[in-house]
């Protein structure tokens, strides 16, 4: 019913003011439309009222079935052990798995090979490669290549200034992760080991459409840059986790250093994400 009175108040002559009347007198002007991962915005959300377009409707159709894995036991997220409410955790991070998502499916879209190609470096439950192999499976072939240590960071592959973060995500599990994404078992390929050494462990992707890093550490974000950017065609995509928040400083300072002379468009998002848009 809301819904379509917004859109009534917007096609309507002479209904718009009315439409913002009626919520200034509720209270609902100003009132943020979403809140979560660092983030508030009185802006509508790409699915608002579990609208939007047909992007947006297939992305509330996956989170919608994430939540329902992971109150059914069915998924298991050990990055959130402590958290009581996992599915308000879930929703709060909508716009970041939203970005996971449409990057996904406009980079399987934007690219001209055949297959497509996934790579996530940084996989810990599988949370974000769960979104975005939905968002290619069925539109095209594809593979996820996943790599990802599965084990406790270690301080040789830190910068001075990350140290602190040696011994975290000593809780994760390459079998718990499999797990969660066994309905991807024919397309993914689980790489356990740390960046870059596990680059000579397994055969490399021979393109990558879409490539996610989520490391935490600004030397191994370096080395899969390295290794894999020549790998993506025009059209492809980079998305990183990590970039724009304050404790990953040094994660921005190698990704800004690394594309200053390449072709292409890196855009910072206000959810601690940047994508970067290879032409």
């Amino acid at each position: 019913m809301k819904s379509t009175l917004r859109r009534l108040a917007y096609t309507v002559p002479g209904t718009q003011a009315l439409w913002i009347s009626i919520n200034r007198a509720l209270g609902r002007e100003g009132r943020p439309q979403f809140t979560g991962w660092g983030m508030a915005t009185n802006a509508l959300t790409p699915w608002h009222d579990g609208g939007g377009d047909a992007l947006a409707r297939d992305f509330v159709r996956v989170n919608a079935e994430v939540i329902a894995a992971v109150q059914a036991g069915r998924m298991r997220l050990s990055q959130f052990n402590e958290v009581q409410d996992k599915p308000r955790r879930l929703q709060e991070l909508m716009w970041r798995h939203y970005v996971v998502f449409w990057s996904a499916r406009y980079a399987a879209d934007a690219t001209a090979t055949p297959e497509k190609t996934l790579v996530e470096c940084g996989v810990c439950d599988g949370l974000t490669a769960y979104f975005a192999i939905n968002a290619v499976r069925g539109r095209a072939p594809l593979r996820a290549f996943l790599y990802d240590a599965w084990q406790a960071m270690q301080a040789e592959y830190l910068l001075e200034s990350e140290q602190a973060a040696a011994g975290q995500y000593a809780f994760l599990s390459m079998e718990n992760t499999q797990r969660n994404l066994e309905p991807f078992a024919p397309e993914a390929v689980f790489i356990k080991g740390f960046i870059p050494d596990s680059f000579s462990t397994a055969a490399l992707p021979q393109h990558v459409t879409w490539l996610h890093i989520d490391l935490n550490a600004s030397r191994p974000t370096t080395a899969a840059l390295e290794m894999l950017y020549d790998r993506i065609p025009a059209g492809g995509v980079v998305l990183f986790d990590d970039y724009a928040w304050v404790g990953f400083y040094d994660t921005k300072v190698a990704v800004d250093t690394f594309f200053r002379d390449k072709r292409g468009a890196l855009m910072p998002l206000p959810t601690g994400q940047a994508i970067f848009f290879k032409h």
